[in-house]
């Protein structure tokens, strides 16, 4: 029977060099914050228990983990003493199990799950009392150096590393596999660095192995997984490198993507095989997108549904909003939060949307704003017209029903009614409720003066 796994996460790190007020491993990345990723790793390898370190920040990084995974533990690190002090603080929830820890690092969130996975079989089958990860890197600046001799290994972190030392390529990757009962037996025996004064995790594999117990070293060469991120450039480049994973994935799901250097969908996107992404595109989180979509060059989507055959035309904005089948958006149409489009509705080049439906068939192709109204099936929704909803005091509804015809230019001082197959005649001011079938209409009588043209000429040929 296989032992039991523990993971651990360590999230108790301020992260200086981010600059931030943020909690270095609440920074987001594919949409995400990046402990996010390192969790779903964790639940991936079924953990029996996932121990998350918090200390900087802690309370940010309770509230979302706790929301998500109401099973995770939480472990305080009072002091920012090293990786072995945040280790040791768990001793609470893991020093009486018999298993093996997994310990991971919250700022690592490309590493995947097949590269755990194997990590975990190579460790078990090994027969070693502790297993870590090692990869090379052109520039191993800021990483503890391995270093072979006879048979065993030596971590030596880069502030207490010698200019020979630091010439080494590989790195230690921070992620472990060990005995629980073994691993807090040596973290008693870790002592502060004499450069930083921390307590260094990475000593545990000299004392481990100074007990007569087996090492294991699990080399990867998929350096891109195991960097850290601690710095803003670190992250600029794991989000490049997320985002290649994500348009792959897509690809390789039926996805035209014209132009994966400038495309960026967020990592719980949806799409449907072939839609067509074009460049400049920006789609987040929360978006299901569904077949044979079209999204044009310069969009932005943000936790909507788009159904089959939809098309968003060039630099339109989608928010919350839900598209029904074959319903064509833009160019420079914003859909605001609870826009409902049905099937076959047509909105057109800057009409702007609000907590509004649309019935099936429906148009409003021109320059138009729609706020809190029900619109009904094949209705037209003539150019420059405007739902007036808001009185100073509060938002008031429009309804148009089906098959009505809104002339061009007309208010509509909600809250009113449009009868069923009801016209608003152009450049109409509509205050009251228009009956089915009636033509609604509000203007001013026209006057011409003849020979004004002529006059104002002559008089400003005077001047």
């Amino acid at each position: 029977m296989d032992k039991k796994l523990y993971t651990i996460i360590l999230a108790a790190g301020e992260g200086k060099r981010m600059n931030s007020d943020i909690p270095k491993v609440f920074h987001p990345i594919g949409g995400l914050p990046m402990i996010e990723y390192v969790l779903r790793r964790a639940i991936d390898l079924s953990s029996d228990k996932i121990i998350v370190v918090v200390g900087v920040g802690k309370e940010i990084i309770m509230d979302y983990v706790a929301k998500r995974y109401e099973d995770a533990i939480f472990v305080h690190q009072t002091k920012q003493l090293g990786t072995a002090d945040a280790v040791k603080a768990t001793a609470s929830e893991l020093a009486d199990l018999d298993g093996d820890v997994l310990i991971l690092n919250g700022d690592v969130p490309l590493i995947k799950h097949t590269l755990l996975k194997d990590f975990y079989e190579q460790y078990k089958q090994s027969g070693a009392s502790l297993g870590f990860i090692s990869a090379k890197l052109d520039n191993p600046e800021g990483y503890g150096r391995v270093v072979k001799r006879a048979g065993k290994y030596k971590i030596v972190e880069e502030n207490d590393a010698d200019e020979k030392t630091k010439q080494i390529k590989e790195i230690n990757a921070g992620i472990y596999l060990v005995s629980s009962k073994l691993l807090f037996h040596a973290l008693e025996k870790v002592k502060p660095s004499g450069a930083t004064g921390e307590y260094y995790l990475t000593d545990i594999i000299d004392i481990i192995q100074s007990m007569k117990k087996k090492v294991f070293n699990f080399h990867t060469d998929e350096a891109d997984q195991i960097i850290g991120i601690n710095n803003r450039k670190a992250l600029a480049y794991s989000e490049r490198v997320l985002n290649q994973r994500k348009l792959n994935r897509l690809m390789s799901a039926g996805v035209t993507i014209f132009d994966p250097e400038t495309t960026y969908i967020e990592q719980d996107v949806t799409i449907g095989k072939d839609s067509i992404v074009y460049p400049n595109s920006f789609i987040m989180n929360g978006t299901k997108i569904g077949k044979r979509c079209i999204i044009w060059n310069g969009v932005i989507i943000k936790d909507s549904k788009l159904n089959d055959g939809v098309e968003v035309k060039p630099y339109s904005i989608i928010e919350q909003s839900i598209i029904g089948k074959e319903a064509v958006v833009g160019p420079f149409a914003r859909l605001r939060p609870e826009t409902v489009l049905d099937d076959n509705v047509h909105v057109g080049n800057f009409v702007e949307i609000k907590k509004s439906s649309l019935g099936k068939g429906t148009k409003a192709n021109h320059l138009s704003y729609i706020g809190d109204a029900t619109i009904g099936s094949k209705v037209n929704i003539g150019a420059g017209t405007i739902t007036c909803n808001y009185d100073g005091f509060k938002k008031n509804p429009t309804v148009i029903e089906d098959e009505a015809f809104v002339g061009s230019d007309t208010i509509l001082v909600a809250p009113v009614r449009i009868g069923r197959g009801a016209i608003t005649g152009a450049a109409s001011a509509i205050t009251k409720d228009v009956p089915q079938g009636a033509l609604g209409i509000e203007r001013s009588e026209q006057r011409n003066i003849e020979g004004y043209a002529m006059k104002r000429k002559s008089k400003l040929g005077n001047k």
